[in-house]
């Protein structure tokens, strides 16, 4: 490099454990600098100009926040033209299962059946099709919130009136124009009903289903995380006592074999989106590992009682290293072979 590497750590979730291994390589000899710069303020343009490499995790659960989010990774990916660490490819459908559903169809990423609509006719339809029970998901959240099994039609007939009130009062009034005709017989529909609990609440007026198939005969889901291309730990969760769902239990477990297929699998995914930090969910289905859902976010710590990681060496080769190692020096370690990668350096 003919000059130092300058390195802005965005302020938010990590951005201690960040500096503290770019502190390391710093110390190493590394030429490189850096900072740590609150890019949740408002001339954040200015402070994050003079650095040639972001590392910012944000601090943000939600979808709207998580869409401020997305939204500066993206101009200072695309329109500033900086490397950051996670880029959009990462980000992009974060908190989105529907987002995701997306990217498992079109490449035919091995997962559950999946529906995603937001259409009243189109999710009956499908729904008529469907095997019993369900697991209906709301699109963002984390660790099993409002996720559940719809074990009949009749209960899922109940949901979608839920969540097309709003288009479903559309059609009523345009098949009823006259108004008095219209609220003398629209409470008589248990739409109607959800439509009024929907406006008194301020909930969004229209809504997305989204369900899988439900898999059987999992005590646990596996969970891999992979950094960059290169880097993975996995740990398996146990359901919670009486439960189907495994995500937000608690009960990790770190001494059942990792397959490392699973492994290997989920690496490759990282390669084909270039994403740079993404943790799996699997589970088995017929013998055969699918991914259910995946996050670029996860708590750390839980990732840091892994006793070792695995790296997939150049040849192909994966190699497992004892040791607690955190995620966050990964990520910095990562961050800085993709900067290298894509300018060649400085």
């Amino acid at each position: 490099m003919d000059r130092r590497l300058r390195v802005a750590v965005g302020r938010g979730e990590w951005h201690d454990e960040f500096a503290a291994a770019l502190e390391a390589h710093v110390r190493g000899g590394a030429p490189l600098e850096y900072d740590v710069v609150d890019i949740d303020a408002h001339d954040w343009q200015v402070k994050v100009a003079p650095y040639d490499l972001i590392i910012w995790k944000g601090r943000f659960m939600g979808p709207e926040f998580a869409g401020h989010y997305k939204e500066k990774v993206y101009f200072i990916e695309r329109v500033l033209d900086k490397v950051i660490v996670p880029g959009f490819a990462t980000v992009w459908h974060y908190d989105s299962k529907v987002a995701q559903s997306y990217i498992f169809a079109h490449w035919d990423v091995s997962s559950p059946e999946t529906v995603a609509s937001f259409d009243y006719d189109d999710a009956r339809e499908r729904l008529d099709r469907a095997s019993f029970p369900i697991v209906a998901k709301r699109s963002h959240g984390a660790s099993s919130t409002a996720v559940r099994l719809v074990q009949d039609r009749r209960s899922a007939q109940k949901w979608l009136d839920r969540t097309f009130s709003q288009e479903l009062w559309d059609r009523y009034k345009a098949a009823h124009p006259k108004l008095a005709t219209r609220w003398t017989t629209a409470p008589w529909h248990r739409w109607f009903w959800a439509k009024v609990l929907q406006r008194l609440l301020h909930h969004p007026r229209y809504g997305v289903v989204y369900w899988q198939e439900y898999i059987p005969n999992n005590d646990a889901d596996l969970r891999i995380t992979v950094i960059g291309d290169s880097y993975a730990y996995g740990f398996w969760r146990r359901n919670r006592p009486g439960d189907f769902r495994a995500s937000g239990s608690g009960l990790l477990d770190y001494e059942t074999h990792i397959p490392e297929e699973a492994i290997r699998y989920c690496l490759s995914l990282n390669r084909q989106f270039g994403f740079d930090s993404m943790a799996y969910d699997l589970l088995i289905k017929d013998g055969v590992f699918v991914i259910t859902e995946m996050s670029y976010a996860y708590v750390d710590s839980a990732v840091l009682g892994t006793p070792g990681h695995y790296v997939l060496g150049s040849d192909d080769h994966l190699m497992y290293e004892d040791g607690h190692v955190p995620p966050q020096a990964l990520w910095v370690d990562w961050a800085l072979t993709k900067f290298s990668r894509s300018t060649n350096g400085l």
